[in-house]
């Protein structure tokens, strides 16, 4: 599915809004910070305040007197923002000056322990107070001094700073993702000179990518690339081969059924002409054979490619079916056929069809290519170091020459001009193979002369 964003852009976004998170995060932080800094300022003054009028306080004869006098108290009181308010009383509760009613319950075990800061609400707006003790080591001269102030000048200072804070992240996000879409920009460039080059080429040109000064990971994107332009080049040749073996192959049953249909015309001999038509019949079934061969080895091939359907196969049944289906033209040949499974479940990955191809072709070979009243073992057993299901097909014919033992495997390629076969039989083989991760080789058998052919299984598990 097309995305509807570029890599740069949805780069962008990703980083971007994990920035923007941060950001924000920070600015609150920031703010609560500044705020805190800027309450403690003004704390200090009311403490100062408090600290101011209660010195004030001494005890004149057998009486606790405040002796501020009222310039001093007008001159304290006098704010052009907020509202300020003050309270000297005895721990009894005798005004000493300032406001009658209490504003905050003060006790002096808490007072002794250090200033008490209280917002409370002072004739319907909110204010700061503070409260502590004067004289606090002389009992009979303690008293509870308490300041107050509204928050006039607070409130616009806190809306200040929260402005300046939010106005400077804003600058700072938009230059971090100016400089981030900069970066961005310069980083897939070189994704950006690679798609234009692919873009650019011919569908025939599968030369491999020169690799630029890039990323590592652009490296091992081009890699990657260069690799599978290898293998489309080399399945592109070997289609091309195998085109021209296919032409090969037909051209000549196709000119044998021309001229014998040519014969035919011009014999006026019905026994000339029945046995012309009897070498056609052959001609075709023998190009029959050809073809279903070819369309057993594309189908093995389009299972290496596109991956197997995998499901769980017993090949204990595979090889029951197989030698079943042959038992006919093992009766036919005077071929005894032995199945050895040992009793145990094998079970592989992959698909029944294809596995039962396989089977059935190695089965059927060595059915063809021994003589009369010959032997064919199939066996199945597990290798006890790597854990692999392996499947022994082997007879007691006269074997394969050891020269022709690398191209056993090749298409078209017979180690022995007899039968009916074409030469695709054991191609066929190898593909299924292939495509199940599974090794097929061609092996000495110690105990028979003739063909020993050995197909390797991986373990389920690591299958």
């Amino acid at each position: 599915m097309r995305t509807r964003y570029g890599l740069r852009t949805q780069l962008l976004l990703l980083v971007g809004i994990s920035l923007f998170f941060l950001f924000l995060i920070e600015t609150l932080v920031s703010y609560a910070i500044g705020l805190h800094v800027t309450n403690q300022v003004f704390d200090r003054w009311l403490l100062d305040s408090a600290y101011s009028l209660a010195q004030e306080v001494r005890r004149d004869g057998g009486r606790l007197r405040f002796y501020a006098d009222k310039a001093a108290i007008e001159v304290f009181e006098w704010d052009e923002l907020d509202q300020v308010y003050f309270r000297v009383a005895t721990p009894d509760g005798q005004v000493l000056g300032g406001q009658a009613e209490p504003w905050v319950a003060a006790d002096i075990a808490t007072l002794k322990q250090g200033p008490m800061f209280r917002n409370v609400e002072l004739n319907g707006e909110w204010a700061r107070s503070v409260t502590v003790l004067a004289n606090p080591d002389s009992p009979d001269s303690t008293a509870i001094v308490s300041v107050a102030e509204t928050l006039n000048k607070r409130s616009p200072l806190a809306r200040t700073l929260m402005a300046e804070v939010i106005v400077s992240k804003i600058i700072l996000f938009a230059v971090a993702l100016l400089l981030i879409a900069i970066a961005l920009s310069k980083g897939i460039r070189p994704l950006r000179k690679l798609s234009q080059e692919l873009a650019n080429r011919s569908p025939r040109d599968l030369t491999t990518i020169e690799t630029p000064p890039a990323p590592h990971e652009v490296h091992t994107l081009v890699d990657n690339t260069n690799r599978l332009l290898r293998r489309l080049d080399t399945a592109f040749t070997l289609r091309e081969q195998f085109i021209g073996n296919i032409s090969h192959q037909l051209k000549t049953p196709l000119a044998g059924i021309k001229l014998q249909a040519q014969l035919a015309l011009r014999d006026n001999d019905i026994t000339s002409v029945h046995a012309a038509l009897e070498r056609i019949c052959q001609t075709t079934d023998a190009m029959s054979h050809v073809n279903n061969q070819l369309l057993k080895l594309a189908r093995a091939e389009a299972a290496s490619g596109r991956g197997l359907r995998n499901e769980v196969v017993a090949l204990n049944s595979v090889v029951q079916e197989v030698t079943s289906g042959l038992k006919y033209l093992a009766q036919e040949r005077e071929v005894h056929v032995v199945s050895q499974l040992d009793g145990a479940d094998f079970r592989v990955l992959g698909e029944y069809t294809l596995l039962r191809e396989l089977v059935w072709n190695l089965v059927e070979n060595a059915i063809l290519y021994i003589d009369r009243g010959g032997s064919v073992w199939v066996l199945l057993a597990t290798d006890n170091v790597t854990g692999e299901i392996v499947l022994t097909v082997k007879d007691n014919g006269a074997g394969i020459p050891r020269e022709h033992w690398p191209q056993i495997f090749e298409r078209f390629f017979r180690s022995r001009n007899v039968g009916e076969g074409c030469g695709l039989g054991l191609a066929i083989v190898r593909e299924i193979a292939i495509a199940h991760s599974a090794e097929v080789s061609l092996e000495a058998a110690p105990d028979t002369t003739g063909a020993c052919f050995v197909t390797r299984f991986p373990p389920m598990e690591s299958a």
